[in-house]
C-alpha cells in the first residue's frame, strides 16, 4: 500500500515539476489567446478589436489598456479576450502592467503612474527619466516591478519611479513583454519572434522557442490567473506536498508494524 501510494505521488510531482507553463497572450492589432511558454505554441480564443498596451491582472480579473491616445482601462474576458470599458486613465499609456501590489503604466514621456483597478484612474508615481526605446514593456505577477526598454532590462521604484538597470538582454532580444511565472522572468521577443527567459539578476535573455502567435507580443498574463487570496501552488509545491503526505503516510505504516509485532510477541 505504501509503496504505490509512494509512487502515485512521485509520479505526480515529476508531471508537476515538468508541466509547461501557460499565459494568456495579447497580439499586435488584437488576437488573443493562450500561449504555451516553453514551446511557443499558440491558441486562438478571440479578438480584442485593438491593440493593447499591455495586460494586468488586479482582483482575479485581467485588465489591459488601449495603446497610446485616449487610454482606456479595460476588463479582458478570458473566454474570448473582449473588452469591458472600466474607465479612462487620463494618460497616454505606452506600457501597463501589474505587480502583486497594484497595476502600473508607463506614460509616451516615461512616466510612471499608478493605476486604480476600479476606476482607471492615473496617479503620477515620478519619472523614469529614461529614453524610451524601440520595444518596450512593463512586468506582470511578480512583486518587482520590471522595465524592458529597448535593449536593456530594468526595475522601477513604485513610489518614485527611479529606474535600476538590471543589465543588457545581449544579442538581439528585445521583450514587447514581461510575465513572471513560477519564478521564471519570461519575455516575448518581438525582434527574433521567440519567448525568452530572462536571468533577473544580469538581465541576459536566452532565446526560447519560436513563437506561434503569428504577430508581435503586446501582453502576457498567468494562466490560470490567479485569484485574489488564493495564489495557485506552484509546481513545487505540489511536489513538497506530495512527499510530505507520503511521509506521513510512511509513519503511520511503520506505527502500524510495530503493534502488530507487539500484540504477537504478547
Amino acid at each position: 500500500m505504501f509503496r504505490s501510494t509512494l509512487v502515485i505521488f512521485f509520479a505526480l510531482s515529476s508531471v508537476c515539476l515538468q508541466a509547461d507553463d501557460m499565459a494568456y497572450a495579447g497580439v499586435n492589432r488584437g488576437p488573443f489567446g493562450i500561449t504555451d511558454l516553453n514551446s511557443g505554441a499558440f491558441s486562438s480564443a478571440g479578438n480584442s478589436g485593438q491593440t493593447l498596451a499591455g495586460l494586468a491582472v488586479a482582483n482575479g480579473s485581467i485588465c489591459a489598456t488601449s495603446y497610446h491616445a485616449g487610454s482606456t482601462l479595460y476588463n479582458v474576458n478570458p473566454s474570448n479576450g473582449a473588452l469591458t470599458s472600466i474607465g479612462t486613465t487620463g494618460i497616454d499609456v505606452d506600457d501597463f502592467g501589474s505587480t502583486t501590489g497594484g497595476m502600473w503604466a508607463v506614460d509616451t514621456s516615461a512616466n510612471l503612474y499608478s493605476i486604480n483597478p476600479s476606476s482607471g484612474a492615473a496617479t503620477l508615481v515620478g519619472s523614469t527619466g529614461l529614453s524610451l526605446g524601440s520595444w518596450r514593456s512593463l512586468s506582470n505577477n511578480s512583486a518587482t516591478l520590471y522595465f524592458a526598454n529597448g535593449a536593456d532590462l530594468y526595475t522601477l521604484n513604485t513610489s518614485t519611479g527611479a529606474p535600476t538597470l538590471v543589465g543588457a538582454f545581449n544579442g538581439s532580444a528585445e521583450e514587447g513583454t514581461l510575465l513572471f511565472e513560477d519564478g521564471i522572468l519570461y519575455g516575448g521577443d518581438n525582434v527574433n519572434n521567440t519567448v525568452d527567459t530572462i536571468n533577473i539578476v544580469t538581465g541576459v535573455a536566452t532565446l526560447g522557442a519560436a513563437s506561434g502567435v503569428g504577430a508581435q507580443f503586446w501582453g502576457l498574463a498567468p494562466y490560470p490567473v490567479p485569484t485574489s487570496g488564493s495564489p495557485t501552488p506552484e509546481p513545487a509545491s505540489w511536489a513538497l506536498f506530495g512527499l510530505g503526505f507520503a511521509g506521513t503516510l510512511a509513519a503511520r505504516t511503520r506505527r502500524r508494524k510495530n503493534t502488530q509485532a507487539q500484540t504477537r510477541s504478547s
